[in-house]
């Protein structure tokens, strides 16, 4: 079992490793399935399709945690515990922590990032 840090860094060095996303859709599967992997490998948690909140594994977005931009219609916004996760309709990824530090910025398949 690794620790929660080492497990999201391994995250991170593999969401920027993997190739750019065309389209939200792609980009939240990307996400989660890269998230999920991570885990499945090095958390010893298993997946628990309830996401609970204190079983130390780390879970993809659910719906519930979308929170809509004012005037960004081309971004979605889901919160988690400790960061800011925004997808962009063109495939870019971009995680900020609550100090809106980047913690992540995978552009899209055109190499744009997001701009907040």
């Amino acid at each position: 079992m690794h620790a929660l840090s080492e497990r999201f860094d391994e995250f991170l060095r593999r969401m920027l490793a993997a190739p750019g996303c065309s389209s939200f859709a792609a980009a939240f599967d990307l996400l989660a399935q890269t998230l999920n992997q991570v885990e499945d490998e090095l958390s010893g948690k298993p997946y628990d399709p309830t996401y609970p909140r204190d079983d130390r594994r780390m879970y993809p977005p659910k719906d519930d945690a979308y929170r809509p931009i004012l005037g960004r219609q081309d971004l979605r916004r889901y919160r988690s515990r400790q960061h800011n996760t925004y997808f962009s309709d063109s495939g870019a990824i971009l995680i900020v922590d609550l100090q809106m530090n980047v913690v992540l910025d995978k552009p899209d398949l055109n190499a744009r990032s997001i701009k907040l």
